[in-house]
Protein backbone atom coordinates (compact mmCIF):
# COMPACT_ATOMS: atom_id res chain seq x y z
CA UNK A 1 0.00 0.00 0.00
CA UNK A 2 1.12 3.54 -0.56
CA UNK A 3 -0.28 5.99 1.94
CA UNK A 4 -3.17 5.57 4.35
CA UNK A 5 -6.21 4.11 2.64
CA UNK A 6 -8.37 4.73 5.68
CA UNK A 7 -9.79 7.78 7.40
CA UNK A 8 -7.58 7.86 10.48
CA UNK A 9 -8.22 11.46 11.36
CA UNK A 10 -10.17 13.41 13.93
CA UNK A 11 -10.90 17.10 13.93
CA UNK A 12 -8.48 19.09 16.11
CA UNK A 13 -11.32 20.14 18.39
CA UNK A 14 -11.13 20.85 22.10
CA UNK A 15 -12.68 17.44 22.78
CA UNK A 16 -10.10 15.53 20.74
CA UNK A 17 -7.31 17.54 22.37
CA UNK A 18 -8.64 16.53 25.77
CA UNK A 19 -8.74 12.91 24.69
CA UNK A 20 -5.16 13.14 23.49
CA UNK A 21 -4.05 14.66 26.78
CA UNK A 22 -5.77 11.89 28.73
CA UNK A 23 -4.10 9.28 26.55
CA UNK A 24 -0.69 10.83 27.12
CA UNK A 25 -1.24 10.89 30.86
CA UNK A 26 -1.97 7.18 30.73
CA UNK A 27 1.35 6.54 29.04
CA UNK A 28 3.34 8.50 31.59
CA UNK A 29 3.80 11.19 28.97
CA UNK A 30 3.18 14.02 31.42
CA UNK A 31 6.40 13.02 33.16
CA UNK A 32 8.13 12.77 29.80
CA UNK A 33 7.12 16.30 28.94
CA UNK A 34 8.33 17.56 32.31
CA UNK A 35 11.78 16.21 31.47
CA UNK A 36 11.65 18.13 28.21
CA UNK A 37 10.62 21.30 30.08
CA UNK A 38 7.05 21.09 28.80
CA UNK A 39 3.72 20.60 30.49
CA UNK A 40 0.83 18.65 28.95
CA UNK A 41 -0.96 21.85 27.99
CA UNK A 42 2.11 23.43 26.41
CA UNK A 43 2.75 20.35 24.30
CA UNK A 44 -0.88 20.35 23.15
CA UNK A 45 -0.41 24.00 22.24
CA UNK A 46 2.30 23.11 19.73
CA UNK A 47 -0.50 21.62 17.59
CA UNK A 48 1.57 18.49 17.05
CA UNK A 49 -0.70 16.14 15.12
CA UNK A 50 0.20 12.52 14.39
CA UNK A 51 -2.59 12.28 11.83
CA UNK A 52 -0.95 15.01 9.81
CA UNK A 53 2.56 13.65 10.38
CA UNK A 54 1.71 10.09 9.28
CA UNK A 55 -1.01 10.80 6.72
CA UNK A 56 1.01 9.95 3.58
CA UNK A 57 2.86 6.99 5.06
CA UNK A 58 2.00 3.31 4.51
CA UNK A 59 -0.11 1.15 6.79
CA UNK A 60 -1.00 -2.54 6.96
CA UNK A 61 -4.69 -2.19 7.77
CA UNK A 62 -6.75 -4.93 6.07
CA UNK A 63 -3.59 -6.49 4.61
CA UNK A 64 -4.31 -9.75 6.42
CA UNK A 65 -8.06 -9.28 6.63
CA UNK A 66 -10.39 -6.97 8.52
CA UNK A 67 -10.34 -9.24 11.61
CA UNK A 68 -6.54 -9.49 11.86
CA UNK A 69 -5.03 -8.91 15.31
CA UNK A 70 -1.55 -10.33 14.68
CA UNK A 71 -0.13 -7.59 12.49
CA UNK A 72 3.35 -7.93 11.01
CA UNK A 73 3.98 -11.19 12.88
CA UNK A 74 1.92 -12.67 10.03
CA UNK A 75 5.14 -12.27 8.04
CA UNK A 76 6.96 -14.89 10.16
CA UNK A 77 6.46 -18.38 8.79
CA UNK A 78 8.46 -21.51 8.07
CA UNK A 79 10.96 -19.82 5.75
CA UNK A 80 11.69 -17.09 8.27
CA UNK A 81 12.19 -19.64 11.05
CA UNK A 82 14.50 -21.59 8.76
CA UNK A 83 16.55 -18.45 8.05
CA UNK A 84 17.03 -18.03 11.79
CA UNK A 85 18.02 -21.66 12.19
CA UNK A 86 20.55 -21.36 9.36
CA UNK A 87 22.07 -18.34 11.09
CA UNK A 88 22.33 -20.27 14.36
CA UNK A 89 23.99 -23.28 12.71
CA UNK A 90 26.53 -21.49 10.50
CA UNK A 91 29.47 -22.55 12.72
CA UNK A 92 28.42 -26.18 13.11
CA UNK A 93 27.10 -28.34 15.95
CA UNK A 94 29.70 -27.22 18.52
CA UNK A 95 29.43 -23.52 17.75
CA UNK A 96 26.04 -22.53 19.15
CA UNK A 97 25.52 -20.38 22.24
CA UNK A 98 22.25 -19.64 24.01
CA UNK A 99 21.22 -16.28 25.45
CA UNK A 100 18.12 -15.09 27.26
CA UNK A 101 17.19 -11.43 27.05
CA UNK A 102 14.92 -10.65 30.01
CA UNK A 103 16.04 -8.18 32.62
CA UNK A 104 15.87 -9.58 36.19
CA UNK A 105 12.88 -8.64 38.31
CA UNK A 106 14.59 -7.65 41.54
CA UNK A 107 11.89 -5.64 43.28
CA UNK A 108 14.49 -2.95 44.03
CA UNK A 109 13.12 0.58 43.67
CA UNK A 110 14.78 3.41 41.79
CA UNK A 111 14.16 6.60 43.75
CA UNK A 112 13.10 8.72 40.79
CA UNK A 113 10.51 6.14 39.78
CA UNK A 114 8.77 6.02 43.16
CA UNK A 115 8.62 9.75 43.81
CA UNK A 116 11.70 9.99 46.04
CA UNK A 117 13.97 11.98 43.75
CA UNK A 118 14.57 13.45 40.33
CA UNK A 119 16.15 11.97 37.23
CA UNK A 120 18.92 11.51 36.22
CA UNK A 121 19.67 9.03 38.96
CA UNK A 122 22.47 6.62 39.84
CA UNK A 123 20.17 4.30 41.81
CA UNK A 124 19.97 0.73 40.56
CA UNK A 125 16.91 -1.47 40.39
CA UNK A 126 14.20 -2.65 38.09
CA UNK A 127 14.22 -0.57 34.86
CA UNK A 128 10.59 0.49 34.78
CA UNK A 129 8.81 3.37 33.17
CA UNK A 130 7.79 6.22 35.52
CA UNK A 131 4.46 5.59 37.14
CA UNK A 132 5.13 1.87 37.46
CA UNK A 133 6.34 0.63 40.83
CA UNK A 134 8.62 -2.37 41.34
CA UNK A 135 7.05 -5.81 41.42
CA UNK A 136 7.88 -7.59 44.68
CA UNK A 137 7.17 -11.17 45.52
CA UNK A 138 7.09 -12.93 48.87
CA UNK A 139 6.99 -16.52 49.97
CA UNK A 140 3.63 -18.06 50.66
CA UNK A 141 5.31 -21.26 51.86
CA UNK A 142 8.89 -22.24 52.65
CA UNK A 143 11.03 -24.04 55.24
CA UNK A 144 9.46 -21.94 58.01
CA UNK A 145 5.96 -23.21 57.38
CA UNK A 146 5.99 -26.18 55.02
CA UNK A 147 4.64 -29.49 56.32
CA UNK A 148 5.92 -32.70 54.74
CA UNK A 149 3.58 -34.55 52.43
CA UNK A 150 3.34 -38.34 52.72
CA UNK A 151 6.79 -39.62 51.81
CA UNK A 152 8.53 -36.47 53.06
CA UNK A 153 8.34 -33.98 50.15
CA UNK A 154 8.09 -30.32 51.10
CA UNK A 155 7.61 -27.29 48.85
CA UNK A 156 8.12 -23.57 48.68
CA UNK A 157 5.61 -21.30 46.98
CA UNK A 158 5.38 -17.58 46.31
CA UNK A 159 3.17 -14.78 45.08
CA UNK A 160 3.42 -11.12 44.13
CA UNK A 161 2.50 -8.88 47.04
CA UNK A 162 2.72 -5.55 45.21
CA UNK A 163 1.18 -4.40 41.95
CA UNK A 164 2.73 -6.18 38.99
CA UNK A 165 2.77 -4.03 35.86
CA UNK A 166 2.97 -6.15 32.71
CA UNK A 167 5.01 -3.40 31.01
CA UNK A 168 7.38 -3.11 33.98
CA UNK A 169 9.89 -5.71 32.84
CA UNK A 170 11.03 -7.04 29.46
CA UNK A 171 7.81 -7.24 27.46
CA UNK A 172 6.02 -7.12 24.14
CA UNK A 173 3.36 -4.51 23.47
CA UNK A 174 -0.09 -5.53 22.32
CA UNK A 175 -0.84 -3.87 18.99
CA UNK A 176 -3.68 -2.00 20.67
CA UNK A 177 -1.40 -0.65 23.42
CA UNK A 178 -0.89 2.68 21.66
CA UNK A 179 -2.99 4.66 19.21
CA UNK A 180 -3.89 8.15 18.02
CA UNK A 181 -7.20 9.51 16.80
CA UNK A 182 -10.01 7.17 17.83
CA UNK A 183 -8.88 3.92 16.21
CA UNK A 184 -6.36 1.25 17.16
CA UNK A 185 -4.58 -1.14 14.79
CA UNK A 186 -6.61 -2.35 11.80
CA UNK A 187 -9.37 0.18 12.27
CA UNK A 188 -10.95 -1.03 15.51
CA UNK A 189 -12.57 1.67 17.60
CA UNK A 190 -10.53 2.78 20.59
CA UNK A 191 -13.32 1.56 22.87
CA UNK A 192 -11.99 -2.00 22.47
CA UNK A 193 -9.21 -1.01 24.90
CA UNK A 194 -11.71 -0.32 27.70
CA UNK A 195 -14.08 -3.28 27.75
CA UNK A 196 -15.39 -4.29 31.18
CA UNK A 197 -15.63 -7.86 32.39
CA UNK A 198 -17.52 -9.05 35.43
CA UNK A 199 -16.50 -12.19 37.28
CA UNK A 200 -18.77 -14.61 39.09
CA UNK A 201 -16.53 -14.68 42.14
CA UNK A 202 -14.81 -11.72 43.78
CA UNK A 203 -11.25 -12.20 45.01
CA UNK A 204 -9.03 -10.01 47.22
CA UNK A 205 -6.97 -7.55 45.24
CA UNK A 206 -6.28 -3.92 44.44
CA UNK A 207 -9.07 -1.54 43.44
CA UNK A 208 -8.02 2.00 42.47
CA UNK A 209 -4.81 1.56 44.43
CA UNK A 210 -6.54 0.29 47.56
CA UNK A 211 -7.08 -3.20 48.95
CA UNK A 212 -10.51 -4.52 48.10
CA UNK A 213 -12.58 -7.21 46.43
CA UNK A 214 -12.13 -7.51 42.66
CA UNK A 215 -15.15 -8.65 40.70
CA UNK A 216 -14.84 -6.42 37.63
CA UNK A 217 -11.89 -5.37 35.47
CA UNK A 218 -11.35 -3.46 32.24
CA UNK A 219 -9.25 -4.72 29.38
CA UNK A 220 -9.04 -5.17 25.63
CA UNK A 221 -11.89 -6.92 23.88
CA UNK A 222 -9.68 -7.04 20.77
CA UNK A 223 -6.10 -6.26 19.68
CA UNK A 224 -4.74 -7.48 23.03
CA UNK A 225 -1.60 -9.53 23.69
CA UNK A 226 -3.34 -12.89 23.26
CA UNK A 227 -2.86 -13.27 19.47
CA UNK A 228 0.86 -12.51 19.81
CA UNK A 229 1.16 -14.98 22.69
CA UNK A 230 -0.59 -17.70 20.68
CA UNK A 231 1.56 -17.12 17.59
CA UNK A 232 4.96 -16.66 19.19
CA UNK A 233 8.02 -15.33 17.37
CA UNK A 234 10.68 -17.29 15.49
CA UNK A 235 12.94 -15.81 12.85
CA UNK A 236 16.31 -14.40 11.89
CA UNK A 237 17.29 -11.76 14.40
CA UNK A 238 19.96 -9.14 13.79
CA UNK A 239 21.63 -7.12 16.53
CA UNK A 240 22.45 -3.54 15.57
CA UNK A 241 24.85 -2.41 18.29
CA UNK A 242 24.67 1.34 17.84
CA UNK A 243 25.98 1.73 21.38
CA UNK A 244 29.34 0.28 20.33
CA UNK A 245 29.34 1.94 16.93
CA UNK A 246 28.64 5.46 18.22
CA UNK A 247 28.95 5.23 21.99
CA UNK A 248 31.36 6.31 24.69
CA UNK A 249 34.11 4.34 26.43
CA UNK A 250 31.43 2.13 28.00
CA UNK A 251 29.93 1.39 24.58
CA UNK A 252 26.77 3.32 25.45
CA UNK A 253 25.03 6.18 23.72
CA UNK A 254 24.78 9.30 25.90
CA UNK A 255 21.54 10.53 27.41
CA UNK A 256 19.38 12.20 24.80
CA UNK A 257 21.07 10.59 21.79
CA UNK A 258 18.92 9.98 18.72
CA UNK A 259 19.18 6.85 16.58
CA UNK A 260 18.21 7.31 12.94
CA UNK A 261 17.69 5.01 9.97
CA UNK A 262 21.12 6.12 8.77
CA UNK A 263 22.59 4.92 12.07
CA UNK A 264 20.96 1.51 11.62
CA UNK A 265 22.35 1.15 8.12
CA UNK A 266 25.81 2.42 9.08
CA UNK A 267 25.97 0.06 12.05
CA UNK A 268 24.97 -2.93 9.92
CA UNK A 269 27.67 -2.00 7.40
CA UNK A 270 30.32 -1.59 10.11
CA UNK A 271 29.36 -4.95 11.63
CA UNK A 272 29.44 -6.66 8.25
CA UNK A 273 25.90 -8.03 8.64
CA UNK A 274 23.32 -8.02 5.88
CA UNK A 275 19.85 -6.74 6.68
CA UNK A 276 17.24 -8.85 4.90
CA UNK A 277 13.50 -8.67 4.44
CA UNK A 278 11.51 -9.96 7.43
CA UNK A 279 14.47 -9.76 9.82
CA UNK A 280 13.76 -9.09 13.49
CA UNK A 281 15.76 -6.01 14.49
CA UNK A 282 17.31 -5.71 17.97
CA UNK A 283 18.71 -2.27 18.77
CA UNK A 284 21.35 -1.91 21.47
CA UNK A 285 21.99 1.55 22.92
CA UNK A 286 23.43 0.60 26.33
CA UNK A 287 20.46 2.08 28.20
CA UNK A 288 19.44 -0.85 30.38
CA UNK A 289 23.06 -1.57 31.24
CA UNK A 290 23.21 2.00 32.49
CA UNK A 291 20.46 1.35 35.02
CA UNK A 292 22.51 -1.39 36.68
CA UNK A 293 25.61 0.82 36.92
CA UNK A 294 25.65 2.81 40.21
CA UNK A 295 28.32 5.13 38.82
CA UNK A 296 26.29 6.28 35.81
CA UNK A 297 23.33 8.64 35.57
CA UNK A 298 20.17 7.04 34.25
CA UNK A 299 17.10 8.87 33.02
CA UNK A 300 14.37 6.69 31.49
CA UNK A 301 12.61 9.56 29.74
CA UNK A 302 15.78 10.91 28.16
CA UNK A 303 17.40 7.64 27.19
CA UNK A 304 18.67 7.29 23.63
CA UNK A 305 16.34 5.62 21.18
CA UNK A 306 15.05 5.37 17.65
CA UNK A 307 13.59 8.58 16.21
CA UNK A 308 10.93 9.19 13.61
CA UNK A 309 11.53 9.88 9.94
CA UNK A 310 9.38 9.18 6.91
CA UNK A 311 12.26 7.19 5.41
CA UNK A 312 12.41 4.98 8.51
CA UNK A 313 8.70 4.14 8.33
CA UNK A 314 8.86 3.38 4.61
CA UNK A 315 11.98 1.25 5.15
CA UNK A 316 10.30 -0.81 7.90
CA UNK A 317 7.29 -1.29 5.62
CA UNK A 318 9.29 -2.16 2.49
CA UNK A 319 11.59 -4.52 4.40
CA UNK A 320 8.54 -6.13 6.03
CA UNK A 321 10.12 -5.95 9.48
CA UNK A 322 7.86 -7.94 11.84
CA UNK A 323 9.30 -6.83 15.18
CA UNK A 324 11.76 -4.32 16.60
CA UNK A 325 13.25 -4.72 20.07
CA UNK A 326 15.58 -2.52 22.08
CA UNK A 327 17.34 -2.15 25.42
CA UNK A 328 15.44 0.95 26.50
CA UNK A 329 11.98 1.65 27.88
CA UNK A 330 10.19 2.38 24.60
CA UNK A 331 12.39 1.33 21.60
CA UNK A 332 12.09 4.96 20.50
CA UNK A 333 13.18 8.15 22.23
CA UNK A 334 10.27 9.20 24.43
CA UNK A 335 10.07 12.87 23.39
CA UNK A 336 11.06 13.84 19.87
CA UNK A 337 11.14 17.03 17.84
CA UNK A 338 9.86 16.72 14.30
CA UNK A 339 10.01 20.02 12.49
CA UNK A 340 8.62 22.68 14.82
CA UNK A 341 6.59 20.25 16.93
CA UNK A 342 7.24 18.02 19.91
CA UNK A 343 5.81 14.51 19.85
CA UNK A 344 5.60 11.85 22.53
CA UNK A 345 6.26 8.30 21.24
CA UNK A 346 5.33 8.96 17.59
CA UNK A 347 6.81 5.65 16.43
CA UNK A 348 4.29 3.80 18.58
CA UNK A 349 1.66 5.37 16.38
CA UNK A 350 3.45 4.63 13.11
CA UNK A 351 4.65 1.12 14.00
CA UNK A 352 2.12 -0.40 16.41
CA UNK A 353 -1.03 1.34 15.27
CA UNK A 354 -0.44 1.74 11.51
CA UNK A 355 1.96 -1.03 10.47
CA UNK A 356 1.17 -3.59 13.19
CA UNK A 357 4.89 -4.02 13.92
CA UNK A 358 5.48 -5.62 17.31
CA UNK A 359 7.67 -3.80 19.82
CA UNK A 360 9.81 -5.61 22.40
CA UNK A 361 11.07 -3.28 25.13
CA UNK A 362 13.57 -3.36 28.03
CA UNK A 363 15.75 -6.12 26.56
CA UNK A 364 18.96 -7.21 28.27
CA UNK A 365 21.52 -7.38 25.45
CA UNK A 366 24.89 -7.10 27.20
CA UNK A 367 26.14 -10.70 26.96
CA UNK A 368 24.74 -11.18 23.46
CA UNK A 369 26.38 -7.96 22.29
CA UNK A 370 29.71 -8.87 23.87
CA UNK A 371 29.85 -12.16 22.01
CA UNK A 372 28.74 -10.56 18.74
CA UNK A 373 31.58 -8.06 19.06
CA UNK A 374 34.02 -10.86 19.85
CA UNK A 375 33.20 -13.22 16.99
CA UNK A 376 31.75 -10.80 14.44
CA UNK A 377 28.49 -12.74 14.05
CA UNK A 378 25.44 -10.51 14.50
CA UNK A 379 22.61 -12.70 13.17
CA UNK A 380 20.92 -15.55 15.01
CA UNK A 381 17.70 -17.42 15.67
CA UNK A 382 15.40 -15.43 17.94
CA UNK A 383 12.40 -17.09 19.56
CA UNK A 384 9.97 -15.66 22.07
CA UNK A 385 6.36 -15.49 23.17
CA UNK A 386 4.78 -13.11 25.67
CA UNK A 387 2.79 -14.47 28.57
CA UNK A 388 -0.78 -15.15 27.51
CA UNK A 389 -2.72 -12.81 29.76
CA UNK A 390 -6.28 -12.48 28.55
CA UNK A 391 -7.26 -8.95 27.43
CA UNK A 392 -3.86 -7.53 28.42
CA UNK A 393 -2.12 -4.49 26.90
CA UNK A 394 1.22 -6.31 26.87
CA UNK A 395 3.00 -9.35 28.19
CA UNK A 396 6.31 -10.07 29.94
CA UNK A 397 8.65 -12.10 27.77
CA UNK A 398 12.05 -13.79 28.07
CA UNK A 399 13.33 -14.09 24.50
CA UNK A 400 15.77 -16.88 23.69
CA UNK A 401 18.59 -16.43 21.17
CA UNK A 402 20.53 -19.29 19.60
CA UNK A 403 23.66 -17.82 18.04
CA UNK A 404 26.58 -19.21 16.09
CA UNK A 405 30.03 -18.57 17.52
CA UNK A 406 33.52 -20.04 17.59
CA UNK A 407 33.27 -23.86 17.65
CA UNK A 408 34.17 -25.62 20.87
CA UNK A 409 35.95 -28.93 21.25
CA UNK A 410 33.64 -31.92 20.92
CA UNK A 411 32.84 -33.86 24.07
CA UNK A 412 34.99 -36.97 24.44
Amino acid sequence: MSGHDHDHGTDPSDESSADRRNFMRGCGAAAAMAVAGLGVDSVAATEADLDALLDDLPDNWDRWGEDDELGALNLLGSEEAFAGMKAAMQRGPTGIERFTLQTPMTGEAIDALVGEGDAPTTDTGDPMFPGRTPARRDNAADARTAEPYPGGMQFSDDRFVTEFFLHGTTHMDALGHGWYGDEVYNGRDESVTAASKEFDHAVPGCVDGEAGEVNETHGHSAIDISPLADAGVAGRGVLLDVGRARGDDCDRLPLGAEVTLEDLRATAKAQGVELRERDIILLRTGSIERVTDPDTEWDPLNEPGLVFSEDLIRWVHDMEIPMIGADNVAVEKVTQSVGDHTFVLPLHGALLRDLGVSLNEILWLEELATQCADDGIYDFLLTSAPLHVERATGGPVNPVVLKATKPKKKRS
